[in-house]
Formats: structure tokens, sequence, C-alpha cells
């Protein structure tokens, strides 16, 4: 089973991400791509699955989340999604056995 987290808008992500290396490190220059350079770092050392996807928000088309995931990304019934937010705790869910028939209708 697979995991999405699906995380703010790329922007919000970069800025974060930025505003804390900028804290920890002043005056160094930060990748303009810094927030995939941090994921793809931790991804490796951290060993993290291989089925867990990270999907800024504004990568998915407008409305139900889960049936977005399903089209574009291959989420199938069962699978996790985490939906994280910056100013809100996370929420999580399973993707329904009916995604599949909510996507095609699309």
């Amino acid at each position: 089973m697979a995991t999405f987290y699906l995380l703010p808008p790329r922007s919000c992500l970069e800025a974060a991400v930025a505003d804390l290396f900028g804290k920890l490190l002043p005056g160094l220059p930060l990748p303009a791509d810094v927030w995939d350079a941090v994921v793809q770092h931790f991804a490796g050392v951290g060993e993290w699955p291989t089925d867990v996807f990270f999907i800024p928000k504004d990568e998915l088309s407008d409305g139900d989340p889960t049936a977005a995931l399903a089209e574009g990304y291959g989420a199938e019934a069962g699978d996790r999604v985490v939906s994280v937010s910056l100013t809100q705790p996370p929420r999580a869910w399973s993707v329904p056995a009916d995604v599949s028939s909510t996507a095609a209708a699309r």
C-alpha cells in the first residue's frame, strides 16, 4: 500500500525550507529547488519506503483530492493519504474502494 503526503503548495514549501535554512545558515546561498533537494536527501538517508509520495496540493486538479490522486498519481483503494498543513494538524484517510469508479467518471 502506498502513502501519499498531500503537502502545501510548492511555493509555501520552498519558502518554509528557505526560511529555516536562512536562520540556521545565514548568508549561505540555497539552490532554487531547495525543497526537492531536502526531500531527496532525507528519503535516501532515512530509508523511507519507495511507495511514499510527496504531492504539493497545487499539483493536483481541483475538486476531490482522493479522486485527483487516483487520476494523476495512480492511488488505489486502501492507499493512505496524509494531508499536511503548515497551520493545522495533519489529517489521514484511506482511499476508498470506489475510487477507480469516481476517477473514471471524471
